[in-house]
């Protein structure tokens, strides 16, 4: 026995899918690649950003230690000097004379390669300066002790 169904009157027909033109896919595909390119750069770009001030947080530390360890080494070099001074009576006139006195333990040169400058003041004073990170004396950056 077969059952067929009626149709209702008020009953729309079912309309079959039509095809989307190739022109339209086409640019939804394009519209697609470009929001996934965008989101992938966001992504990196939020990644980038945090890379580079982890870097910059380093970069800074580091010419912190580079800073400490000049003044640790103009530290050691007055300490010489100051042992100088006791035994001869007066500033060297040089760090050269400084040499001669006795082996020179402490480092002449600050962090960044430059030799730090020596400058008596008079019989008990003298200067010490690290060009600093710039390695050009007379700048913002020199490391100046007067002793």
């Amino acid at each position: 026995m077969a059952i067929l169904f009626k149709k209702k009157k008020d009953e729309l027909p079912l309309k079959k899918p039509t095809k989307e033109p190739p022109i339209r896919k086409k640019w939804k595909g394009i519209a697609a690649v470009i929001i996934l390119a965008l989101a992938i750069a966001y992504y990196l770009g939020l990644q980038g950003s945090k890379k580079t001030e982890e870097i910059v947080e380093q970069v800074e530390a580091f010419d912190e230690a580079r800073e400490n360890l000049t003044k640790v080494n103009m530290n050691t070099l007055q300490r010489a000097i100051t042992s100088f001074i006791v035994s001869q009576g007066r500033t060297p006139k040089s760090l050269k004379e400084l040499q001669v006195f006795r082996v020179m333990a402490a480092e002449k040169y600050d962090s960044w390669g430059k030799e730090i400058k020596y400058e008596r003041l008079s019989d008990d004073n003298f200067r010490l300066t690290s060009a600093g990170k710039d390695k050009i004396f007379d700048t913002q950056d020199d490391i100046v002790v007067d002793y």
